[in-house]
Parts: C-alpha cells; sequence; structure tokens
C-alpha cells in the first residue's frame, strides 16, 4: 500500500535477509571479514554471535553472495536434529549419494572423508556454516567437533562455521564442550545500531528502494531508535508499521507521533511514558528562589536606560528585525502628516524586518507579477494566498525583545505553494500557481525536483542551495519562510514584497529543522544512479565526476556503472561528509554540481568572489 504512496520500488523494510538491502555497519564489516577469513583457513570453528534481530543471517547471506575461490558450502538452517540427521544433511548439502542400507553414523563419516579428500585434491575448500547453532545438542555438537579430525598430515579438511545467539557462547563455555571452545580460531559478536547507524540504516534502505528524500524525520528516527534498541529486525518491523501510518493519514514524511502510534500497535503497551522522577520539596524550594531572583534581574534590566542603551548598541538599525521596531525617528502617519518619536499607528510585519533592495520606507515591487491579485490590507501588502497579512502592534519595548523577532518570523511564513513560487523565481522560473496538497509535484515540468529534508544552517550551507523553512505551526497547515541567501550572520528572507534580512540566529529560533531544497537532475531526470543502472544517466555521471579536481576517474563515455565508478562516488560522498553507499542520488548529485561549479545553479552562501544573479530573467512555463 505505502511503496505506491511514496515512489518505492517495493515495501524497503522486509524482515526478510535480502543482500540487495545490505546495509554493513563498522561492526558488521568486521563480521563479514571473520567469515572471509576463516574461509580462507584450514580447520577449527568460526564464531559468530549476536542477539535476535541483528543481523548474523543477513551476514551470512552476504557472504555467501561474494564466496571466494574454491570455496564450497554446506549450510544447516535447522540444527535441532540428531547427530545421524546432521550428518544426512551435511551429505545432502555437498551431493554426496548415500545409499539407503549405509546411513549409519560410521557410513556417514567415511563417505564424507572420502568427499573431503578428493575436493582437498582438487583445491577445493569445504565450509558447513551451522545457523542458529544455539539448538545444537551437546551430543551433536560434539560430533560436529569430530569432524575437524577429518584431516590429512598437514591440513584439516572441512571449516565449520558457528553462527547463533549469545547462548552459544554460553554453551561452549561447558567444561564438557571446552575441546570445541579451544578450537574456535576466530569469534565475532554482533551489538545492535548506535543511534548514528539506525539513522543511516534507514536511509540506506529507503534509497534502495528507489527514494533518495528522506522519509522519516530526525526526530522519527530518534524515536525508533529508542524504541527499537537499535535491534535491525526491529527497526525494519516499526519503519515499515510507521511507513503505513504516514501512508494512511496522507503524510509526507513519518514524525514522531506516527512511530509512537506504530511502536504501540507492534509492540503492544510496553512503550509508555516513564514516570516523572519525584522532586524533592528542599529542592524545589531551591529552584523557585532562584527563578524569582533571576527574574526580579530580568525585569529590574528591562526597564534600566543602561540596559535599553547597551541593547540598542548591540542592535543597530532602525527598522532591521534584529531590532524588532521603529526607531525614536519620527515616521510618517497613514494621512500622511508627520508623528512623532512614538509609534502611533500598526505596520505589517514586513515593517520589522530592514529591506535588502531598496530603501526601508518603499514599497519594494512585487517581483514577477507573483503576488495573487487582490486588495492590500491596510499597513501591508496582501499575501500570495490573497488572505490580508497580520498586523503586529508596534510597543517600543518589544523593539529590543527577541521573542518579539520570532512572533514576527512565525507570522510572515507562507503556506507552501506560495513560498515555493518564490523559491522558484531564484531559479528562473515564473509560475502563477502550484497545487496545494503536494506543489513539489509540479516542479519536475521545469527541469528541476524538489529534496525534503530535516537538519540546521550547517547542513543549508552544505547543500548550497536557497531553501524554504519550516517554522512552528499551532496545529495547523505547515508554512515556510524562503531563505533566499546566506550572509555571514544574516539571512535574506524573500517575500511577497521583496527581499529582506533577518539575524540567523531569530532563524533558527523559529524553525523546526525541516526544508525544502529545490535541486536540478541530470538531463535524462534520473534522481537515483547507482549499481545496477546503465545508459546515458551513467555515461552524464561519469562526465561530471572526472570533472572535479583530485575524482582521479577517468574521461570515459562507459554507460555501465562499474566498479571503478562506485569506488569514485564513494570517495566523492566520503570526501563531502556524505553516505558513502555509492548510490549518486540528489545530496550526492547536488555536492558535484557544486564541485564543478555547474552555471545557472543559484547558491545560498554569499562569498566575494561569488555574487548573486539578482538579474537573472524568470521565463513563463
Amino acid at each position: 500500500m505505502y511503496p505506491k504512496y511514496f515512489g518505492l520500488k517495493e515495501p524497503s523494510f522486509s524482515i526478510a535477509p535480502d543482500p540487495h538491502y545490505l546495509f554493513l555497519s563498522e561492526q558488521h564489516k568486521e563480521a563479514l571479514a571473520h567469515l572471509l577469513y576463516g574461509a580462507g583457513e584450514s580447520g577449527g570453528f568460526v564464531l559468530l554471535t549476536g542477539e535476535v534481530g541483528t543481523g548474523k543471517t543477513t551476514v551470512c547471506r552476504a557472504f555467501l553472495e561474494q564466496l571466494p575461490e574454491g570455496v564450497e558450502v554446506a549450510l544447516i538452517l535447522n540444527p535441532a536434529v540428531t547427530a545421524n540427521e546432521l550428518l544426512l544433511n551435511l551429505c545432502d548439502e555437498f551431493r554426496i549419494p548415500v545409499p539407503e542400507g549405509e546411513r549409519s553414523v560410521k557410513a556417514l563419516v567415511d563417505r564424507l572423508n572420502v568427499y573431503l579428500l578428493e575436493a582437498h585434491g582438487k583445491g577445493r575448500r569445504p565450509v558447513l556454516i551451522i545457523d542458529e547453532a544455539q539448538s545444537l545438542r551437546p551430543k551433536v555438537l560434539e560430533q560436529v567437533r569430530l569432524l575437524t579430525n577429518l584431516e590429512t598430515s598437514k591440513h584439516k579438511l572441512l571449516q565449520i562455521f558457528l553462527i547463533g545467539q549469545p547462548e552459544l557462547r554460553r554453551l561452549l563455555e561447558r567444561d564438557a564442550l571446552r575441546q570445541i571452545n579451544q578450537r574456535v580460531t576466530a569469534r565475532f559478536h554482533l551489538r545492535p545500531f548506535t543511534r548514528e547507524e539506525t539513522g543511516d540504516y534507514i536511509r540506506h534502505r529507503v534509497a534502495v528502494a528507489g527514494v533518495d528524500r528522506p522519509l522519516f524525520t530526525a526526530a522519527a528516527i530518534r524515536r525508533i531508535y529508542t524504541c527499537s534498541g537499535g535491534v535491525p529486525r526491529l527497526v525494519n518491523i516499526l519503519c515499515d508499521r510507521a511507513l503505513l501510518g504516514a501512508c494512511v493519514t496522507r503524510s509526507s514524511q513519518v514524525t514522531p507521533a506516527i512511530v509512537k502510534r506504530a511502536a504501540r500497535e507492534v509492540q503492544g503497551e510496553s512503550i509508555e511514558k516513564p514516570p516523572r522522577p519525584v522532586v524533592r520539596t528542599g529542592f524545589a524550594a531551591a529552584a523557585a528562589f532562584v527563578l524569582a531572583m533571576i527574574a526580579g534581574w530580568l525585569g529590574y534590566a528591562w526597564v534600566s536606560d543602561d540596559a535599553a542603551a547597551l541593547l540598542a548598541d548591540l542592535l543597530p538599525g532602525e527598522r532591521s528585525l534584529s531590532a524588532g521596531g521603529p526607531g525614536p525617528e519620527s515616521t510618517p502617519s497613514p494621512e500622511g502628516g508627520e508623528g512623532s518619536g512614538q509609534e502611533a499607528v500598526s505596520q505589517s510585519p514586513e515593517s520589522l524586518l530592514v529591506a535588502s533592495d531598496g530603501a526601508a520606507d518603499a514599497t519594494p515591487p512585487d517581483p514577477g507579477g507573483v503576488a495573487a491579485s487582490g486588495e492590500a490590507a491596510p499597513g501591508g501588502d496582501a499575501p500570495l494566498d490573497g488572505a490580508p497579512v497580520d498586523v503586529l502592534p508596534q510597543i517600543d519595548p518589544a523593539r529590543f525583545d527577541p521573542d518579539a523577532i520570532a512572533e514576527t518570523l512565525e507570522r510572515i511564513a507562507m503556506p507552501e505553494s506560495d513560498a515555493l513560487r518564490l523559491l522558484l523565481l531564484r531559479w528562473g522560473v515564473e509560475v502563477n500557481d502550484l497545487p496545494a496538497g503536494d506543489p513539489c509535484a509540479r516542479v519536475a515540468s521545469f527541469g528541476l525536483r524538489c529534496e525534503r529534508g530535516q537538519g540546521d544552517l550547517e547542513e543549508l550551507r552544505l547543500f548550497d542551495r536557497p531553501a524554504l523553512l519550516r517554522v512552528r505551526d499551532a496545529g495547523g497547515a505547515p508554512r515556510f519562510l524562503v531563505l533566499s541567501s546566506i550572509d555571514g550572520p544574516s539571512g535574506t528572507l524573500a517575500l511577497p514584497g521583496g527581499n529582506e534580512s533577518a539575524p540567523l540566529d531569530r532563524l533558527e529560533s523559529v524553525w523546526t529543522g525541516d526544508h525544502i531544497l529545490v535541486w536540478q537532475p541530470p538531463p535524462t531526470g534520473s534522481a537515483l544512479i547507482g549499481p545496477g543502472t546503465s545508459g546515458e544517466s551513467v555515461r552524464w555521471l561519469r562526465e561530471l565526476l572526472a570533472k572535479v579536481p583530485g575524482s582521479g576517474l577517468p574521461a570515459s563515455d562507459s554507460t555501465y556503472y562499474d566498479t571503478e565508478l562506485t569506488r569514485s562516488v564513494r570517495a566523492f560522498q566520503a570526501s563531502r561528509g556524505l553516505v558513502t553507499d555509492g548510490i549518486a542520488g540528489p545530496r550526492t548529485l547536488i555536492q558535484l554540481h557544486n564541485a564543478v561549479d555547474l552555471p545557472g545553479v543559484p547558491r545560498l552562501v554569499r562569498t566575494s568572489d561569488v555574487s548573486e544573479s539578482a538579474s537573472t530573467e524568470p521565463t513563463e512555463p
């Protein structure tokens, strides 16, 4: 149900150990290395253990996908059998014919010995893998140990991998099984993911399923980690149920609330908030006293002329957002006369901002005719959706109050469709209307794509694209600010009436961290290029990557996504702090555009050697 809704090729969080979705954390890489090392050894046991659902079977399947040359494998998935049945299974796996009348333990061991000697003579290395080995009975384990006695004068003929839960380690610690424990040549214990690995794992599986935009908010990933403990199987179950919940509620992303509901459905009512700690009476009284002292000091500082003067020095500018209100100079009244030093009328929230495109008291022109037609509200322009702008009374002390600035930013935020129309102007695209439900759906018709994400200003600087910032909303529809550029500690906001500047710290105080970037995909329109892809998209990626200084990728017209290209993509991702999955998705492609300085792409961060192209002529689609 949800794959079609989110654009996934298939359900991406199946609990089946599909090697196609293999995510190798550092410890999983080490576990796989232990298996590959053990396959090259001659004799002995390799022990791989881990809690339920930590990925033991997945690592085993990954090993089977990349068997070393000359290795033959017998895989036992159900070890809860007798010694005779285990030997019969082993002969079946190695395709050793066993006549009906020769199925005793001795006869089976003799036939197995003949097979192992022949394999050794041909340079083959047989390996026995027993999954869920904690279910082996002690007598059966002893029989498995006796198989290691099949040997030549120099080599053991059979290598054995035991894969199981932590109980297997405790089983081998028994005194009666010490001979097996002493023959373990390599052992590794898998632990659950860390919180960072959990996030990388979720994003990896979504990307492999064909979507490279974040379907889970950062807060939702933290909640998933808390509920699952980082166990991959539980992560899969929670993510699968959460995506279904997001689909049913028509949400574009999974939120913490959706994860909480999914956890209750999957795990019952055990996921509850911990009880509030008991606050000691003496501590509470002391805390109340300290808060009262702080409040009294702040009250004195508020009315102090010296404090006001200090704030005025810290927040210069008569009508800047950092000041929050008008200065002491006289301003024109609505009737056209001059007012006194006190502001006597209400102004639109934009009047708290300093205009970056012209004089502060001039009304900037409507950029490209984007603003919707309609009567302007008194004291301000009409927003894009035609609703009048809320007015904010100018109270003199509030001009030093950062909370007033935050309130203003929240009030001037726009619906997503209106904000996206302003953002598209930076790309030279003028559009009269966008669908309210999913405005990004029409962006593809202009040769562009939307990329939704969750992060901070450092991430926006990294990707260096103008962005929509989602602000806090009180249960209503999402609303956005258009961050057009960043210059030092200030950011430029695009508004229907023109560009305005605002301090970044105040923007961060109202920003939820959710953002939308517009980016330019390859000419073929592919948003995801990776192993298995072929054709013009791969050739275009090679050409772009070859232009990156220091990439080391030779120019080629090859249309095959080979190992060399995968290595180059991984190296580039590592150099840019991206997830090194070898898949060129939106984030990797955006960084490639930045690395080669692709022309015609608007940038977010202003520098001394890169000037903003404010004269871009919009084109009618």
